[in-house]
């Protein structure tokens, strides 16, 4: 069987960050680094059900890749679409990632062009 796949375009963002493990962080600044095009695997959920449907996200390692952060372990929050990334080892808020091609990705839904037509 052949994977399905969908290319998606994200925002990327890093943070400045005050504070430390101890006493919490606290993001002072967001910087906008482009964006960024993501081959995602497409997935099917509630298969054989009247409500099946299609959904994609990146995995871990593209994440990481999209942040430029090597060695560490991440935690994410967030939902289909918009992805806020901690470091697991104190919840040091490394940046985020937002779709920018799509409305939805669970289900998977593309943006509807806003070019009108003449």
């Amino acid at each position: 069987m052949r994977h399905k796949y969908i290319i998606t375009t994200w925002s990327i963002r890093t943070y400045d960050v005050w504070g430390n493990a101890k006493d919490g962080y606290e993001v002072n600044d967001v910087f906008g680094h482009g964006t960024i095009e993501l081959k995602l695997r497409v997935e099917t959920a509630n298969v054989g059900t009247p409500s099946t449907f299609e959904y994609a996200s990146p995995t871990y390692t593209q994440i990481r890749q999209a942040l430029s952060l090597r060695r560490i372990k991440i935690d994410t929050d967030g939902d289909d679409i918009m992805i806020y990334v901690n470091a697991a080892r104190d919840n040091y808020p490394c940046g985020e990632l937002r779709c920018i091609s799509h409305e939805s990705l669970s289900p998977i839904q593309e943006k509807q062009s806003t070019a009108k037509l003449a």
